[in-house]
């Protein structure tokens, strides 16, 4: 059975520079994009709100304003946050804009800051689910939720079904080669879509604006582009995995083969990448897309 990974489309590398966003009204963003930025992603219980508001500037020199703290008591932590029971998190208190924050962008660019996006995310005593947490740019030891990075909530109908794709996710994010050497074939073009949306993503919180490629491992990069030769297109996400790491027709040599009536024009395009790595993919690196500071 053909199953559908997370849904998100990969960030196309670009030379325009990435801004952060100013609060507006509540959205959210996919689970994927969710995992790629997170620092930690927790399984847990809100178990306290605490009354007392905190002064915290939310990014370096900037104003100070009200926050609230809550603790997340950890009973998994699916990445980062290891060892830990709990987790302090802030968020501004309702009715407190997001201050706007000037960002890096491209080189010789004056960072410029935008308006639009998605509001602020708070959570309340209780409340349940997966929590997708990064650390917080100026208070060492407390983390907060971007904004449009809404929990899963436990109470929600599809939450085990949503679970299980962050779990395995998360699973190959930390350890690749085992997730690309899964038993099911299926399992195996999952780990694959999710570490190839990883490597090819934008940078999260890239405010230098600058990017590079570097390739991944090479024994993570061959198990990759097996699991491409191996999984049948037509019944599998593979092409999926194709597309987010380029390898699609026309590139690298490989060949724009249009399909016949009646040929199925995924089946026919892996015969097409089979037939080009039998003779030059041998060649070709798998590389993630990185952060670079500006002048090195």
């Amino acid at each position: 059975m053909r199953r559908v990974f997370l849904g998100l489309a990969v960030a196309a590398v670009a030379t325009a520079p990435a801004f952060a966003l100013k609060i507006a009204a509540p959205g959210n963003v996919g689970l994927q994009q969710k995992l790629i930025a997170a620092d930690a992603v927790v399984v847990g219980k809100v178990t306290k709100v605490e009354a007392d508001p905190l002064d915290l500037a939310q990014f370096e020199n900037g104003p100070k304003v009200p926050h609230t703290v809550a603790t997340i008591k950890v009973g998994d932590a699916l990445v980062g946050a290891k060892n830990v029971t709990h987790i302090k998190v802030v968020f501004p208190k309702p009715g407190e804009p997001a201050a706007e924050q000037p960002v890096g962008g491209a080189p010789g660019r004056r960072p410029v800051p935008i308006r639009g996006g998605f509001g602020p995310v708070a959570v309340t005593e209780n409340q349940e689910g997966v929590f997708f947490l990064t650390k917080h740019p100026t208070a060492s030891g407390y983390y907060q939720i971007q904004p449009g990075h809404l929990p899963l909530n436990a109470a929600d109908e599809n939450y085990k079904g949503e679970l299980a794709k962050v779990t395995a996710a998360a699973g190959a994010f930390a350890d690749p080669v085992k997730a690309l050497s899964a038993d099911k074939v299926d399992d195996r073009v999952q780990a694959a879509l999710a570490l190839a949306y990883k490597y090819r993503a934008y940078p999260p919180n890239n405010v230098s604006g600058v990017i590079a490629e570097e390739p991944v491992p090479a024994d993570v990069g061959k198990l990759l582009v097996k699991v491409l030769l191996d999984a049948d297109w037509a019944k599998t996400d593979a092409h999926k995995v194709a597309d987010a790491l380029g390898l699609l027709p026309g590139q690298y040599g490989i060949p724009d083969v249009r399909p016949a009536d009646g040929e199925d024009a995924l089946a026919v395009r892996q015969k097409a990448f089979q037939a080009w790595h039998a003779k030059f993919g041998g060649k070709f690196e798998v590389k993630k897309i990185v952060a670079k500071t500006q002048g090195k």
